[in-house]
């Protein structure tokens, strides 16, 4: 390693120091780069920086007339909001919980088989109700069935979420891999691509809680490799006319005039 380099390594631990002794996690709030240590490092200053500020004159009113207005921490959401987590940070305080946590209410998850089709029905909507208030928003499929629904809406209420003071999280249900999506009967995109674990399993490819209410065609492999395939000569008829892929090039000279004081980077 050479000196250079070694440099901005003893000033990385220097500056990560500085949050320890503060008992200031930067795990919640810092995305590290080690790729780009002398990035991070300006980073860290910056935030450093904010720390220091924010003890010496305590109030967001005074931070922002001193011209602190958008706390850098990871990730942002809105200024406000960013302000609430900032502090909390700062206090020690988590700044994420649970989903069921986040409910205005407490609630015990039932079992929707020995629910009739009404009751169902009226415990979800209850559950809708509950999770909007709390600033969760459900963006399912159409027509799934509401067994399924339920379920899946259950599952995420142990999951962790960054608390919010404003906005909503939108959960659609979509984690991007279809083979394990319990949505992949009812959605459009789902049965459109044809996945490596369709062609080992010679049909289209769903997770176990769905094949109780669906089953798999026997010519569904077929249709994903038609559909796989129109697909994949529209991508290839697109790059060769160059239509829609142009790349607006930035001149990194722009940036050469910005206050990294005032920026995070």
């Amino acid at each position: 390693m050479n000196p250079a380099n070694i440099d901005v390594f003893l000033e990385n631990k220097a500056l990560k120091n500085e949050f320890a002794v503060r008992n200031l996690d930067l795990s919640q709030v810092f995305f590290e780069t080690p790729e780009n240590l002398e990035h991070e490092n300006r980073r860290l200053t910056h935030l450093l920086d904010w720390v220091e500020q924010y003890k010496k004159l305590g109030s967001r009113e005074k931070m922002e007339n001193k011209g602190y207005l958008y706390p850098p921490i990871d990730p942002d959401f809105s200024p406000d909001n960013d302000w609430f987590l900032f502090k909390r940070w700062l206090k020690g305080l988590p700044l994420k919980s649970m989903l069921i946590d986040q409910l205005p209410s407490p609630y015990l998850p039932v079992n929707p088989e020995q629910l009739s089709e009404e009751e169902l029905s009226a415990e979800l909507d209850y559950l809708y109700d509950l999770l909007f208030e709390a600033g969760f928003y459900i963006d399912y499929k159409e027509d799934i069935p509401p067994q399924l629904v339920y379920e899946n809406v259950v599952d995420h209420l142990d999951e962790e979420f960054e608390l919010m003071t404003e906005g909503f999280w939108h959960l659609d249900g979509c984690t991007g891999y279809c083979p394990g999506c319990f949505q992949r009967p009812w959605c459009e995109a789902g049965g459109e691509v044809c996945w490596r674990e369709d062609e080992e399993a010679g049909e289209i490819c769903f997770p176990d809680c769905v094949r109780k209410y669906v089953s798999p065609s026997p010519v569904s492999l077929k249709i994903l490799r038609k559909c796989q395939a129109e697909f994949d000569k529209s991508m290839e008829e697109i790059q060769k006319s160059g239509k829609g892929l142009e790349i607006t090039k930035i001149d990194p000279a722009i940036f050469d005039d910005l206050d990294e004081d005032r920026l995070p980077l």
